[in-house]
């Protein structure tokens, strides 16, 4: 019974260890938005999103929280020089943008097309 008791508490150890680390990976299917609460070039990005792609499911990550260890990863993903990163920083498979501003509309509909067809196929 012990051995058993033993083994249980092992196994769940384990996978619960496994899944931990799959959540601190990059998901090429996530779009990732990583934000700053003071930064306005978020919100405005934020605005855009919600009203161009509301279908759209974003992983909202505070660089300042949890979110951090991921958005190093996704800076070290693109190879971004270290002192000239910003926020926002939308990752999105093999496409990011950095930094909001009008200009970027076109580029952020053109990068998030294929996200819009899996969350609708998925609905």
């Amino acid at each position: 019974m012990f051995k058993f008791l033993i083994m249980s508490v092992s196994c769940i150890a384990l996978l619960s260890a496994c899944n931990q680390e799959n959540a601190n990976k990059l998901d090429p299917n996530k779009v990732y938005f990583f934000y700053q609460s003071t930064c306005p070039h978020c919100h405005h990005a934020l605005e855009y999103i919600n009203r161009s792609a509301p279908e759209v499911s974003l992983e909202m990550l505070s660089i300042d929280g949890p979110g951090r260890e991921l958005f190093i990863q996704c800076v070290e993903k693109f190879d971004l020089p270290r002192n000239s990163i910003g926020t926002p920083l939308i990752c999105m498979g093999d496409n990011y943008l950095m930094g909001w501003s009008s200009e970027y509309e076109v580029k952020f509909d053109e990068y998030i097309a294929p996200y819009r067809i899996k969350d609708v196929m998925q609905k």
